[in-house]
């Protein structure tokens, strides 16, 4: 053991842009969970337009195991997957610069993904999933109802990810086609399955141990950088030989997210998110 470490159960790291309104359930889960373990929490925000900043400074002044990370940096930078990629490393830095040593690392998302599944009880289980099995996997994540959601940081020996960035970012309408085959499809496969494992898979919270989370990074140092999360597993699966286990449990698959069954809807839906888009950049002119 490292002299001055600090040693702690869990280390929960999360992203937090506009979720004022979902911040305080999970900072009631931290407080949950810190009844019988030690925690520590890292919080970046950037760009916020509601209270998310100030939500996180009251549970700050109240839980000194609660820390802001100052992610404004990032806002510099127009490619969305960079931005996040750069947040999350520096939230990973951080926790090793602060030569803090947990058992477990739980990176979590702070939107309206996290429900009434998103409590102390969902953590344990999870940690003691991934205590009994540290020689298949180097993590555990979740699916979502109705459906399993982010195909983009998904990966599997089934399912391989080829070019679906590029194909989530492709706005014509002909893109339907394929969308609908290797991503709404996609899907619904995964929530048909009970449990799997994956090369990679987020879908809102994966946790890790510690001892192997370390051995990657997120931040891909090029022109077209690879979904953070996708980055992150792949390496951390050819450096362990180890993989994800998708467990049944179920957070909240945010409205965007959902798969669309015909080319009417992805029409509707693609003026619905322009509209959406007009709307927030002009409304404070």
């Amino acid at each position: 053991m490292l002299q001055n470490q600090i040693q702690v159960d869990i280390a929960f790291l999360g992203l937090a842009q506009n979720c004022s309104k979902y911040l305080p359930k999970f900072f009631d889960v931290i407080k949950d969970i810190s009844l019988s373990k030690n925690v520590e929490v890292l919080i970046g925000e950037n760009g916020s337009d509601d209270y998310t900043f100030e939500v996180i400074q009251k549970n700050i002044d109240v839980n000194n195991k609660i820390t802001f990370v100052d992610t404004t940096f990032i806002e510099q930078f127009p490619d969305r997957i960079k931005r996040l990629a750069l947040a999350r490393q520096k939230l990973k830095n951080y926790l090793i610069n602060r030569n803090i040593n947990p058992k477990f690392v739980c990176v979590v998302d702070l939107d309206d993904v996290l429900n009434q599944n998103f409590n102390s009880d969902l953590i344990n289980d999870l940690s003691i999933i991934l205590e009994k099995n540290d020689d298949k996997y180097f993590g555990v994540s979740l699916s979502s109802k109705p459906y399993y959601y982010d195909i983009l940081n998904f990966e599997s020996d089934e399912f391989p990810n080829k070019g679906l960035k590029q194909l989530q970012n492709n706005r014509s309408i002909k893109s339907y086609n394929t969308r609908k085959k290797y991503i709404y499809d996609v899907q619904k496969s995964l929530t048909k399955k009970n449990s799997f494992d994956c090369i990679s898979g987020f879908n809102g919270l994966c946790l890790y141990t510690y001892k192997d989370f370390i051995q990657s990074d997120y931040f891909e140092d090029n022109e077209d950088p690879t979904p953070e999360h996708l980055y992150l597993n792949r390496k951390l699966c050819v450096k362990t030989g180890k993989k994800i286990l998708v467990t049944e449990n179920l957070l909240r698959m945010p409205k965007e997210h959902k798969p669309l069954d015909n080319i009417f809807l992805f029409i509707v839906e693609k003026l619905y998110k322009y509209i959406l888009i007009y709307y927030r950049k002009f409304r404070f002119r």
